[in-house]
């Protein structure tokens, strides 16, 4: 990739986390439910997808410090989550020749990937408390997967209804 790609890559990043941080936590999380979408591990996992581990691998640790200096809570833990997300990701980079079934298999791509990064981030951030596996893989890890791939079913219909590939694998 040349360094075109990598700073516009770095701009799409900035723009997403500081969406993820101000606009996406209080405007579409549910906070009954603790439960809110995440658009920078969809894009981790867009790039892991298409670019491949090491792509996927370095974004979701860059761009999961970021995070984890923004919210100030374990420091690491997003980075570890994004990072498996973005590396399981990059296991999926084979070239299909039928757009319809790379289409329908990105999103089960995202659903594996969240559900593996969430459950990573929330054993270890709930470890010591008094909830059992079984509560917080319900209450949390499920829930926010199942939110996260409906924002990923989105994202992915407008790229595919704007053509909006075209831009970002330039």
């Amino acid at each position: 990739m040349y360094l075109t790609s990598y700073l516009k890559y770095a701009g799409i990043f900035i723009v997403l986390i500081i969406l993820q941080v101000t606009f996406i936590g209080y405007i579409f999380s549910i906070p009954n439910y603790n439960i809110t979408p995440d658009i920078v591990i969809l894009f981790v996992i867009y790039l892991g997808y298409t670019r491949g581990h090491i792509a996927g691998t370095l974004s979701g640790f860059i761009s999961g410090l970021i995070l984890d200096i923004l919210s100030g809570s374990f420091f690491g833990l997003l980075a570890l989550s994004y990072c498996v997300a973005g590396f399981i990701a990059g296991y999926f980079n084979v070239q299909l020749t039928e757009k319809a079934s790379r289409k329908s298999s990105f999103i089960g791509i995202i659903f594996l990937c969240t559900l593996v990064a969430y459950t990573i981030f929330y054993m270890i951030y709930f470890q010591g408390s008094s909830n059992s596996f079984f509560n917080i893989f319900l209450k949390h890890v499920i829930t926010t997967t199942l939110y996260t791939s409906v924002f990923g079913l989105i994202f992915a219909l407008l790229f595919n209804r704007f053509e909006l590939k075209k831009y970002f694998n330039k």
